[in-house]
């Protein structure tokens, strides 16, 4: 039996959902495919014993206050589901701990520059400036994208000169003209972990839009987790006549005449549609469900010129203690060994580490008080590697590989958590080979590929594919890695199909 749909979304992590909930909004019939039992990716949860643990979210950004919406928010209000999620703020950004440091930042743009001044009043001149790139080029970007299809291109870059005086460059090559103290560069680059690459490779364009997100409207974090997010968006979607099959993988994708015309799932049932969007990563999409002899030469030859993101080792421990009692007072607090944040990453590419030399402790108890049981704390220790490295571990050592790491990772966190170790009631650890097993992403990356100047948000992979109707969204592709970035990729595609349908439509 054959059916037929407007449009087949494979895969319900958040861009997926968010494609499927913008077509359905507008009228089209969307069936979404999933191969997992339930929605989300990586936006999702677990439970061990008495704790459910939050997988990946750390902070989400584009939320804002009541007075202060963001564009993730304001998405949501659009696809009428805002009212289904309850967003707790973040007081503040981070706490950011070195050897000789330790300094919180704040949320707003005074007074996050406030406390970087007076942590370093000798760099205050070269601070002030390098955050009036950061926000110069963050307006500029801003007024480009309400504009989207509003400009003409020739005088783009007269009309928003800081947004393409940046675009070729890195992070750390503008940081390092105004700012010469490596501590207080470091600080400014903690954030770095967000975007999976230091500062000297990391994309300008995509850091400074991150930390201008996340300085001008702070920090959110979804009441039940981020799977409350993911099922908000399923139950949106079908409340829009949308139609979802849990626990059903794709096998393959079919076209005719160079254009897709459906998917065959797992279970042999062929499904017409006259779009297909795909959150699975383009590489599987297009070798394992199109197959490389019906997808041209010069798509493959560009995505070998992305690399694959790093994924992560996380330690999820559940907790006997309140956070008054393990010393919490923040919710996000990177430590670091020292200052080398390229020989940080450098380190992400082996195994051979008793512990990572920078992570990332978050104590989710400090903005949802009820993410565990009274007294207890939810706490998740979290370090960039490469999956790389994990490929040539020997099964019969993987165990104890990951727990050398973690156990690292424990002894680094007790710095700043005395007892956590031995308050600990439920211990579990995830690796790349965990991210690649339930998330089926290459490397188990978690950020798509990654983003240095060449690769950055502007200029990597459209959201459109390879083959005629085909889409892809997700970490992948436009904007890139990230809740909010794979959120509006949705938006993104979502608004070019529809473009493209009312363009049809036109012509009929």
């Amino acid at each position: 039996m054959t059916t037929k749909y407007d449009a087949i979304v494979i895969g319900a992590g958040l861009g997926g959902l968010s494609t499927a909930a913008m077509l359905a909004r507008n009228g089209l019939s969307v069936l979404l495919l999933e191969r997992h039992n339930v929605p989300g990716g990586y936006a999702t949860s677990f439970v061990r014993g008495r704790y459910e643990f939050e997988i990946a979210l750390h902070e989400l950004s584009g939320i804002g206050p009541p007075e202060r919406r963001g564009g993730v928010y304001r998405y949501l209000e659009y696809l009428g589901m805002a009212e289904k999620v309850e967003f707790l703020h973040v007081s503040n950004l981070y706490r950011s701990v070195f050897p000789d440091l330790d300094v919180t930042l704040p949320v707003g743009r005074e007074a996050f520059e406030a406390e970087l001044c007076e942590t370093f009043p000798h760099e205050a001149k070269g601070i002030h400036r390098f955050l009036e790139r950061v926000f110069d080029f963050g307006r500029d970007f801003s007024r480009i994208t309400r504009r989207r299809g509003q400009v003409n291109p020739a005088t783009m870059p007269f009309r928003f000169p800081h947004f393409f005086r940046y675009l070729p460059v890195t992070w750390g090559h503008v940081l390092n003209r105004d700012v010469v103290d490596p501590r207080a560069r470091a600080v400014l680059s903690q954030y770095w972990g967000y975007v999976g690459m230091p500062p000297s490779k990391i994309s300008f364009v995509y850091f400074a839009s991150t930390l201008a997100a996340y300085v001008r409207r702070g920090a959110a974090f979804p009441k039940g987790r981020s799977q409350a997010l993911s099922s908000a968006f399923l139950a949106r979607f079908e409340e829009l006549g949308g139609e979802a099959r849990m626990s059903c993988p794709v096998r393959q994708i079919t076209t005719t005449d160079g254009r897709v015309s459906g998917v065959i799932t797992e279970e042999g049932e062929e499904i017409q549609a006259d779009w297909v969007i795909s959150n699975a990563d383009p590489i599987t999409t297009c070798r394992e469900l199109i197959g490389d002899d019906d997808v041209p030469p010069r798509f493959f030859a560009r995505l070998q010129s992305s690399e694959v993101a790093p994924s992560t080792v996380n330690v999820y421990l559940g907790v006997a203690r309140s956070p008054e009692e393990l010393g919490f007072a923040e919710h996000e607090v990177f430590i670091n060994e020292g200052y080398d944040l390229d020989r940080h990453y450098g380190m992400m590419h082996t195994v051979d580490v008793e512990s990572p030399p920078a992570m990332v402790v978050t104590c989710y108890n400090i903005v949802y008080p009820e993410i565990s049981p009274p007294g207890t704390s939810s706490v998740v220790l979290t370090a960039l590697m490469y999956g790389e490295p994990w490929y040539s571990v020997p099964p019969a050592e993987y165990v104890a590989t990951k727990n050398r790491i973690a156990d690292g990772m424990i002894r680094m966190a007790e710095r700043i958590a005395p007892g956590l170790r031995e308050q600990a009631e439920v211990v579990e650890v995830s690796t790349p080979i965990t991210n690649m097993r339930y998330a089926g992403a290459i490397g188990g990356s978690i950020y798509g590929f990654n983003q240095p100047p060449r690769d950055n948000m502007v200029w990597r992979m459209g959201n459109r594919g390879p083959l005629e109707r085909l889409y892809f969204v997700g970490a992948w592709t436009q904007p890139g890695g990230g809740f909010e970035p794979s959120i509006m990729s949705g938006q993104m595609a979502g608004g070019a199909i529809l473009g493209k349908i009312k363009k049809m439509q036109g012509g009929a």
